[in-house]
């Protein structure tokens, strides 16, 4: 088994309210103003940040400019959360065993997570893993792969980073609907979060265990959501199928995962989720039959940053570690979905 340690997430100095990012789009696409300001209503984000000044974004018009930029901030802002991170829990980096790193918002080669090992001083044996194109599950993707690694690495540490610069993929002469939402919708951030295996003595610190997880690849729906790469950068690919794609999907992935558990959805007692949207966070509650209420830490963090892509569920699960209303022993659940489209849920016990 692994256990959650802690996690951290940090977000740019640049915070703009969604009044102020209304204002600026509307001076962009003057005859787009009542669509942009519906979109910006109906989403329920009340500020994001980003990397750079909004007018320097709009300033971006090559892949190479925004790639750069990304590699730049995208260093920056990682290296500040796992900093934070090992300060908090009085460890040094080559304490580390491996560094799993996510991003789909621009790459480095070499990959990011090398770029990190040269600002901390990790020892020259950690093992990495940088994963690209998970999208929104990448945060969910990679604490697995890490539980997958301490189930033989039992006496190691992992961090995982997330880094996602969502603000660096605008489009400014694309005008569809998605990427209407999407500049109202997406948000900068990093996250990092540690885990621990069995045998090292920081799993008796472990707020959650993960105890087991599951994915699930859903044929045909690669235009649900992802990236077009073209010319001037990544162009959003954002279709409206993802709430009924929840709906019809999620209640039974979820149950496999029970099942194989031996338990049942009365045995969940929170849930930490990916909060893609309003609409995305309703059909989660339908579909797992809970209320809004319980996952009320997702909301926050869409009201306060957006969607950050892989780096949301991980600030919900931060908040989670923080404050918690399932009791000791209890079970839960955390779960994210991506381009492909796919999901993976795992299932948490709480331990402390």
């Amino acid at each position: 088994m692994s256990y959650i340690i802690d996690a951290k997430t940090q977000f740019p100095d640049n915070r703009f309210t969604q009044d102020q990012a209304f204002d600026f789009l509307s001076t962009i696409w003057p005859s787009h103003k009542s669509v942009i300001q519906k979109f910006h209503r109906s989403v329920k984000v009340g500020e994001r940040a980003t990397c750079i000044p909004l007018h320097e974004v709009a300033l971006l018009t090559t892949f190479a400019q925004r790639n750069q930029v990304w590699k730049e901030k995208a260093k920056e802002l990682s290296v500040k959360a796992v900093k934070d991170l090992l300060e908090k829990n009085q460890l040094k980096a080559s304490d580390i065993g491996m560094l799993i790193t996510t991003s789909v918002t621009g790459f480095s080669i070499p990959s990011l997570d090398t770029l990190m090992m040269n600002e901390l001083e990790f020892s020259p044996q950690t093992k990495r893993l940088p994963l690209f194109g998970f999208g929104c599950l990448g945060g969910c993707s990679s604490l697995n792969r890490a539980h997958d690694y301490l189930a033989t690495h039992k006496d190691q540490l992992v961090i995982v980073a997330a880094v996602e610069l969502c603000s660096l993929t605008f489009q400014m002469q694309d005008t569809t609907m998605a990427n209407l939402v999407a500049t109202a919708l997406f948000g900068d951030g990093a996250a990092a979060v540690l885990l621990a295996g069995e045998e090292h003595p920081l799993s008796k610190q472990g707020k959650f265990q993960i105890k087991d997880y599951e994915s699930f690849f859903y044929p045909n729906t690669p235009d649900t959501m992802g990236w077009d790469i073209v010319d001037s950068g990544f162009k959003i690919v954002l279709s409206g199928d993802v709430s009924e794609l929840v709906k019809k999907e999620i209640p039974s992935n979820v149950k496999l995962l029970l099942d194989k558990n031996q338990m049942s959805l009365k045995d969940i007692k929170f849930v930490i989720s990916h909060p893609g949207g309003p609409k995305v966070l309703q059909a989660l509650a339908e579909a797992m039959q809970l209320s809004d209420d319980d996952f009320s830490h997702s909301w926050k963090s869409l009201w306060e940053h957006g969607n950050m892509s892989s780096v949301s569920v991980l600030n919900v699960l931060e908040r989670n570690l923080n404050e918690c209303n399932a009791k000791t022993g209890e079970f839960g659940t955390l779960m994210a979905m991506g381009p492909a489209f796919n999901t993976e849920i795992t299932l948490l016990r709480k331990v402390s």
